[in-house]
This record gives structure tokens, sequence and C-alpha cells, in this order.
């Protein structure tokens, strides 16, 4: 019984998530394994520590994080649910977004995965 404990927690769904930052322009950041962070306001500084062999401590200022793993792309002047956004969006090419269930909504009327002369907003 113990052997099938250890087995469902370690293969869990859980065991396997990661921890996706989302910040307000857009862009993502996906934490590392036991990687942590510390959110704070713009005018704190974040001081980290380093205990020197002989006990000696030092304190450091921590910079900002700046790195990203998706920045979006800068988008021509479409209207989420136009005619020409609809026809230009890749469907899932970003996952599950705001974006994909819009284009579901607005624009894949019909529901066959698939943005043509089939469904209803289309346009010649």
């Amino acid at each position: 019984m113990k052997h099938i404990l250890a087995f469902l927690l370690l293969f869990s769904p859980f065991a396997l998530s990661q921890t996706v930052i989302n910040f307000d322009d857009g862009s993502t950041y996906t934490l590392d394994k036991n990687q942590q962070i510390y959110i704070t306001t713009p005018n704190v500084t974040l001081f980290k520590q380093k205990i020197m062999k002989n006990k000696d401590t030092h304190f450091y200022a921590q910079e900002p994080w700046t790195k990203r793993d998706y920045v979006p792309q800068e988008t021509d002047d479409f209207t989420v649910g136009s005619h020409a956004w609809c026809k230009a969006y890749i469907p899932w090419s970003e996952g599950l977004t705001f974006d994909m269930i819009s284009w579901q909504r607005a624009c894949d009327t019909n529901n066959d995965g698939k943005y043509d002369e089939n469904d209803d907003r289309w346009e010649d």
C-alpha cells in the first residue's frame, strides 16, 4: 500500500505542474524547479544574504529579474473578432488564451475548428 501511495504522489498532476507568472504587458515567465520569487513594491530594495566560510555575513542588493519566456508580438491594428483578425489568427498557437476563446466565439461560429466561408461572419 505504501508503494502505491508513493507512486501516486510522485506521478500526480500536481507534481508535474509549473508556476507561470503573467505580467500586465502580456509577457510571461515560467519558474524553474525550486526557484523562489519575491514580490516587492518598486521603491523597495530586496537584499540577498551570503554567509562566508568564516561566518562573516554579507548582504547585497538583488537586481530585479527581467527575463521573460514569452513577450507578445506587435500586432497590426486588427480588432479582435474582425474578419481580418479571424483570418490572421492561428488557432491554438498560444494554447488556451483569451484570444483563443474570442476566436472560438466570434470567428468559428460553426465549431469546426477553422474560419472559412462556412462561418456566419465570413466576408468576401
